[in-house]
């Protein structure tokens, strides 16, 4: 058994199947990965039928990031084409939302762009009067 925490953004909004074993939820995230100047994107089917999970479903909606722990599986499945793949899935013990903070847009208004960069301004500490000035020549590296 591999157990993993991943952390991945939803594909499509969360599905709730209601199935002879009981009720359980499924989500496909996007797993990103960057090695060797390339980003590669593995889908990972994450499942689990916890009842907090079910009643979650509502909120794991397209775009959004969470990160799952739980145990690794996998599958394979041959498509229309013939061709073999492997389906990575997870069966999820623990689902969080990540908060990845606030993206700043780009204005379209170059005047709201000016006021926003003045208050950034007006929001920068300065530093005190008997401060000495920043000298590179005393960095201990």
């Amino acid at each position: 058994m591999i157990y993993t925490h991943t952390i991945g953004r939803i594909g499509k909004d969360c599905q709730v199947i209601a199935g002879t074993h009981g009720t359980f939820m499924a989500v496909d995230i996007a797993v990103d990965d960057y090695s060797k100047g390339q980003n590669i994107t593995t889908w990972v089917r994450v499942r689990s039928s916890r009842e907090n999970h079910v009643r979650l479903a509502e909120y794991l909606t397209k775009g959004r990031l969470i990160l799952v722990e739980g145990t690794i599986s996998t599958s394979q499945w041959t498509d229309r084409q013939g061709e073999s793949h492997v389906q990575i899935s997870i069966n999820a013990d623990s689902i969080a939302f990540v908060n990845a903070g606030k993206k700043e847009e780009q204005d379209a208004n170059p005047k709201q762009a000016a006021k926003k960069g003045a208050k950034a301004k007006k929001n920068t500490p300065t530093p005190p009067a008997d401060a000495p000035a920043p000298d590179g020549k005393d960095l201990p590296f």
